[in-house]
């Protein structure tokens, strides 16, 4: 069984337990395996086909030796390294077709035209204060609290209702204001 033992210690290398520790922890097997011999137990049954580097690992980390470590974080980090990369890939794109002169839009408005969208008013009542004040802004709209009020406080009512439809022009200079009373 010294084999098994001597992977033990290689594996214990490559983790970077020092070698005082690694030396205690393979005497400690090697009396271990020689004392299940003397109460009749083979090293193989004791071990079974356990592999000597997983093994080694393992009772590192129960010691404290080595960290845990954590591939899914890693692969996690190389997604958002991916991802990011495209999204450079995509700006850079769309930048070379702005300086070369390719239009994005798949139609052309006449320029004298004015853009106008609308947006159908949501239900801010039960949000807290801050949480609705961004989905407003999100939308295109302004907040106007009655009577001011720490994040903490909650819509009551609102004006204008639910499902009201609002037209916002394209370049508006001023935005539709939405009212919400509050309860502190």
């Amino acid at each position: 069984m010294s084999t098994f033992v001597e992977e033990c210690r290689r594996e214990w290398k490559r983790l970077g337990v020092p070698d005082s520790l690694a030396e205690e922890m393979a005497t400690e097997l090697e009396s271990d395996l020689e004392e299940a011999e003397a109460d009749g137990v083979s090293a193989a049954e004791l071990l079974g086909a356990s592999d000597p580097r997983r093994f080694a690992a393992t009772w590192a980390r129960e010691r404290g030796l080595v960290t845990e470590r954590t591939p899914k974080k890693r692969r996690r980090w190389m997604w958002v390294a991916v991802g990011l990369a495209l999204a450079f890939v995509f700006v850079a794109v769309l930048g070379l077709f702005a300086a070369v002169g390719v239009s994005t839009q798949t139609h052309a408005s006449p320029p004298s035209a004015q853009t106008v969208r609308s947006v159908v008013i949501t239900n801010f009542v039960g949000l807290k204060v801050c949480r609705a004040e961004r989905v407003a802004s999100s939308m295109g709209l302004r907040v106007r609290t009655v009577p001011h009020g720490g994040c903490n406080a909650v819509v009551i009512d609102q004006s204008p209702v639910p499902g009201t439809l609002i037209p916002i022009p394209h370049r508006q200079r001023r935005r539709t204001t939405v009212t919400l009373r509050l309860r502190g």
